[in-house]
């Protein structure tokens, strides 16, 4: 499996309502799955760190870098 089908299927596991970002929760599961990280205060800096343009959600693209630098 490539990279991007990687990632694509990944976000599409977390992204629970299907709307295209992932909220704080979401963004929990996923970074759980990644780092094996139960906290919510890892995930929030995380998720803040990740947040590039600080619109309060993960878009696949800021979810791809994420992913690349934790799992790939």
């Amino acid at each position: 499996m490539k990279r991007e089908e990687l990632v694509d299927e990944m976000f599409k596991q977390v992204d629970t309502n299907n709307d295209g970002v992932l909220s704080r929760g979401e963004f929990v599961e996923l970074v759980r799955c990644l780092t094996g990280e139960h906290g919510v205060g890892v995930s929030s800096k995380i998720f803040d760190e990740f947040d590039a343009n600080q619109d309060g959600v993960i878009s696949r693209d800021e979810a791809l870098e994420m992913i690349i630098q934790f799992a790939l």
